[in-house]
């Protein structure tokens, strides 16, 4: 027997976890860019290093604690602390341009 077939097969999602991992894979790409925007606004050029510095540890942060980009099992409040963490990164940023 291989590996293959001593393998499980996945078990099906339902609609909400499917809208939770939908709604993660746009806000973790839009708060990454919108920490590099912050980053740029507050400081340029270095700003826009540190920034994406930043980013590349929440991501590898994300991937440890879930160990998949996009895990298919994602709880409520993963979506909910993501949501926050962008919208401040967000209204910090209109709050610096404005």
């Amino acid at each position: 027997m291989t590996q293959a077939q001593n393998t499980p097969a996945p078990q099906p999602t339902s609609v909400p976890q499917d809208v939770r991992a939908g709604v993660l894979a746009g806000l973790m790409p839009f708060g990454a860019g919108m920490l590099l925007t912050l980053g740029y606004a507050w400081i340029g050029v270095f700003g826009v290093v540190l920034a994406a510095i930043g980013a590349a540890g929440w991501a590898f942060w994300w991937r440890n604690k879930y160990q998949q980009w996009f895990p298919q099992q994602v709880t409520t409040g993963s979506v909910v602390g993501t949501t926050v963490v962008v919208a401040v990164i967000t209204l910090l940023l209109f709050i610096s341009i404005s």
